[in-house]
């Protein structure tokens, strides 16, 4: 027969009902294995879980929880009237919700009412919306009589994501957020949304362990929590959290927090003064750090107004730790620098990564001595041979009294190892050891005395630099790649074998392999020219098989730097350098080191003509030198830049100052510089980018070679190139045109070919 809806409108019981029920309750107390819940219903001490007659079901509700968003019951109840099992309602403010039927095993409710039967348990869950609401459990009746309320109670519940902002800091390429968010409907992990200034900016899932949310909340677990960086400009910024509801409810809005940005270098210059108090030996120290990068940073200490000494802030700094804890407490630096007696302005400049500018630390004004020796050498450059150091300088001020000599000391050791005239400028020290570090101290002499030294370290290698057209590598572009392991192994290994059976030992060489464009939202990249989707990881299976074909067929004497690279033309964002850093270049630089001779770089194809702007361009690159220690090779064109004016404007709002700081200004000792030379006018376009930077007092470009595309030409039918070794030469003839641009030598040169 059917069930009737819940009736919650139920008589009162009569006299007669309860006498009977209180005689029931003591023959069962006699029997010794009744449980508090069928007593408690006969004796009609539970509320409104009493029957109101004899016709009306019996039951009561053992347990009653509301926990992880559902209100859980379990009990038991019969109807009188009928041998099917009863079915149990739960109700919210009145409605019908869901039922389910009294029928699991209840042996002491069989014991109790031997006519009940053993199957007459119930279990049941159900999901309340968000607010205050009547929630009631109801025994549907047969036949005659009413329906049974079992129980009733208020609840206040709330569907909605629940979590915290527990973390909102200045960090390494932006702001630092952590945090935790958890749905109370499922277990699921929940999407949350970072917000900057009330505006999407980046979107984590809250996966991570967080072993304080599963003990506050043990039914959840513990993957709930999440971490991100926010990519933001200098100033103050409200940082805010939203929470994806998963089922019922709606988004909630986590904590907000306010966060001072700045892109600029911070830190501060300490203590600058003379040893002892009299010495010509002055002591600097401090701190400084990019807030662009949590490696150390650069801090140039300047003497008058002249870059003097360039130290790395990489020493334990503990007040740094303490008020940047995203950054780490290596960030202090100490050095000494020997002056004459006169008195000096000793300055401190931190080297700006990424956005932002150069940054003054702090000033010292250091008395003079009373002494007249010479000011240490300028322009000192050392330049390696096999065993033997070049060593050249510009000059070294003395206004007391003329130059009459200059000295090299050589560490380790400390010793003396040359002596020139006051009006030399060069020397060369021999015998030593190919691969050793070696440190020189050059300092100019007068008849008063000798001045303090400029100190240059380096080391002898047996590969000679390279003052004529390097051997050609050979480069690709990788349209072979399938996504296939096995089949992208087999072509990437003979690949590699191929490219280095060509490079014969006794020279530097450096192999670009094109990837192509970064699919962000597919985690992969589009090969180069196609739109053919490769995965990072498959991209990463296929080029550790090409090192090792390499490393099979490598030449002794002759390493390599192999250089994966994308380009500016399709997805273009700080996340996206970060992206490529951390899916592609780092796990091949965990894997190379088995191979000593062979160095990862990442790169990238740099173009005006391509679809990202210049500054989006510059967010990848800082992105990307964040997130590895890697170098990086610039590997694009110079698109509508003049090949005879610094400072101009280039293609599509592109100016020369946006190429040279992503083809070297951004990171001088990490980038070499790969430009494309396909004709004669791309050389002097780069020369004048370089004087672009030097005019503005940045160090000139370090141009590792050319790039050519002669053999992909040949290939294609549809572009054209000069060969890499005239390319070679054009660009060594126009950057040694000028002293401004002109470098000791350029090791590289390579062609890319279609594969």
């Amino acid at each position: 027969m059917p069930h009737p809806a819940p009736d919650a409108r139920l008589p009162m019981p009569s006299t007669r009902t309860r006498t009977t029920r209180r005689g029931l309750a003591f023959r069962l107390l006699t029997m010794g294995g009744a449980l508090a819940s069928i007593l408690s219903f006969v004796i009609g001490s539970a509320g409104e879980a009493t029957a109101a007659t004899t016709h009306n079901p019996r039951g009561a509700v053992d347990s009653f929880t509301v926990a992880n968003a559902l209100v859980r019951a379990s009990g038991w109840g019969f109807d009188p009237d009928s041998t099917a099992s009863v079915r149990v309602w739960s109700t919210i403010d009145g409605i019908n919700q869901t039922a389910v039927l009294a029928h699991n095993p209840r042996p002491d409710v069989a014991a109790a009412f031997p006519g009940a039967g053993p199957t007459r348990g119930f279990v049941t869950s159900f999901t309340v919306p968000n607010g205050t609401h009547r929630v009631c459990i109801v025994a549907a009746n047969y036949g005659a009589g009413a329906n049974t309320t079992l129980r009733c109670s208020t609840i206040t519940m709330n569907n909605n994501p629940i979590g915290d902002l527990n973390v909102a800091r200045p960090g390494p390429g932006g702001v630092q957020v952590s945090g935790w968010a958890l749905d109370p409907n499922s277990t699921g992990p929940v999407r949350v949304a970072a917000l900057l200034d009330g505006r999407p900016a980046v979107m984590m899932t809250a996966n991570l362990p967080r072993s304080d949310i599963a003990a506050a909340y043990p039914y959840y677990g513990a993957a709930h929590g999440f971490s991100g960086t926010v990519s933001a400009p200098d100033g103050v910024h409200n940082v805010c959290i939203a929470a994806a509801n998963l089922a019922i409810g709606s988004n909630s809005g986590l904590p907000c927090r306010r966060v001072q940005i700045t892109h600029s270098p911070l830190g501060s210059l300490q203590s600058s003064g003379r040893l002892y108090g009299t010495s010509d030996w002055l002591s600097v120290n401090g701190w400084a750090f990019d807030p662009d990068t949590a490696s150390p940073s650069t801090v140039a200490i300047t003497v008058d107004g002249a870059a003097t000494l360039t130290m790395t802030a990489n020493r334990a700094a503990s007040n740094v730790a303490a008020s940047y804890p995203a950054y780490g407490s290596s960030h202090g630096y100490l050095g000494s620098l020997h002056l004459d007696g006169r008195e000096h302005l000793i300055c401190a400049v931190g080297r700006n990564v990424g956005l932002g500018t150069d940054k003054s630390l702090g000033c010292f004004r250091i008395p003079s001595t009373g002494t007249v020796t010479p000011a240490a050498p300028t322009g000192v450059q050392a330049w390696p041979g096999n065993t033997a150091i070049d060593l050249t300088w510009t000059g070294a001020t003395s206004t007391a009294a003329p130059l009459t000599s200059f000295s090299v000391v050589m560490l380790p050791g400390g010793a003396t190892v040359a002596t020139v005239s006051g009006a030399a400028r060069r020397a060369t020290i021999r015998g030593l050891l190919n691969g050793h570090n070696y440190s020189f101290g050059i300092r100019a002499t007068n008849s008063l005395g000798t001045g303090t030294a400029t100190w240059v370290t380096t080391r002898p290698s047996a590969i000679p630099p390279q003052f004529s057209a390097a051997p050609v590598s050979t480069s690709h572009y990788l349209r072979n790649l399938t996504g296939s392991a096995a089949t992208d192994t087999a072509i990437a290994r003979a690949m590699g074998a191929t490219d280095a059976s060509n490079n014969p030992s006794g020279h530097r060489y450096l192999v670009l392999l094109q990837v192509g464009g970064q699919d962000e939202s597919r985690k992969g990249a589009l090969l180069s020219a196609t739109s053919k989707f490769v995965s990072y990881p498959a991209v990463v299976t296929a080029l550790k098989a090409y090192l090792d074909g390499y490393h099979s067929k490598q030449k002794p004497n002759a390493p390599v730097v192999v250089a994966v690279g994308t380009n500016n033309d399709v997805d273009v964002s700080q996340s996206a350098g970060i992206s490529w850093a951390v899916n592609v270049v780092n796990p091949l630089r965990s894997y190379a080191p088995r191979y000593p001779n062979i160095e990862i770089a990442g790169a990238n194809d740099i173009e005006p003509g391509f679809s990202a702007t210049a500054g989006e361009s510059r967010a990848w690159l800082t992105g990307f030198l964040a997130a590895t220690p890697g170098r990086f090779v610039f590997n694009g064109s110079a698109d509508g830049c003049s090949p005879s004016t610094a400072g101009s404007s280039c293609n599509n709002g592109w100016r020369m100052s946006d190429l040279q700081w992503l083809s070297g200004g951004a990171a001088p000792s990490r980038t070499i510089s790969l430009p494309q030379i396909y004709n004669s006018t791309m050389p002097l376009q780069w020369k004048f980018i370089s004087l672009t930077g030097v005019s503005g007092g940045k160090p000139r470009l370090y141009f590792g070679g050319p790039l050519t595309e002669w053999t992909a030409c040949a290939q294609a039918g549809s572009c054209g190139s000069i060969t890499n070794v005239d390319a070679w030469n054009k660009l060594w003839a126009a950057i040694s045109s000028s002293s401004s641009t002109r470098q000791y030598d350029m090791p590289n040169g390579t062609d890319l070919r279609i594969n």
